[in-house]
Order: C-alpha cells, then structure tokens, then sequence
C-alpha cells in the first residue's frame, strides 16, 4: 500500500504547473479553494490580487518543504512511497 502524500502537495504541484503554462491568475486560484493548506489558501488570495510572482515564490517554497528537504532535495513522500 503507498503512503498518502503530504496534505496539499498534489494540488500545489498542479497550481505550479498551471502558473508555469500561463493559466489564468483567477482560475488558478479557484482551483487552490478548498485545498487544507495555509500556503495554497494565501497564494490563492495572493493571486487574485494580482501577485503572480509572489504566489508562485510562496508555493515552490511550500512545495519544496512539502517534498522533505528545504532545498528541495529530499522528496521523502515520493521515496517512502516506492515509487
């Protein structure tokens, strides 16, 4: 059985990718509502203000958190997982 991700880390991957394609700031931000974590909550406001940047900046560093390293290089989910 694989282990649950970390809470959030799936939907603030996606807004990642979204960002990174050129989605609208609204949409995106619609698509982080409901997601049960602080960041993606205040990225979304952050994006509806107008503060692409800023959002972004917020979730990479939440993701990289998330993943299990502060630089980013641990990804503990994905290796405790098998994947």
């Amino acid at each position: 059985m694989r282990a649950s991700p970390p809470t959030g880390y799936l939907e603030i991957e996606r807004a990642l990718r979204l960002l990174a394609l050129g989605d609208s700031d609204i949409w995106i931000a619609s698509r982080l509502h409901g997601v049960d974590h602080p960041a993606a909550i205040k990225a979304a406001t952050l994006l509806r203000q107008g503060c692409r940047q800023q959002a972004q900046a917020m979730l990479e560093s939440t993701l990289a958190q998330l993943a299990g390293a502060p630089n980013g290089n641990g990804l503990a989910w994905f290796k405790n997982a098998g994947l």
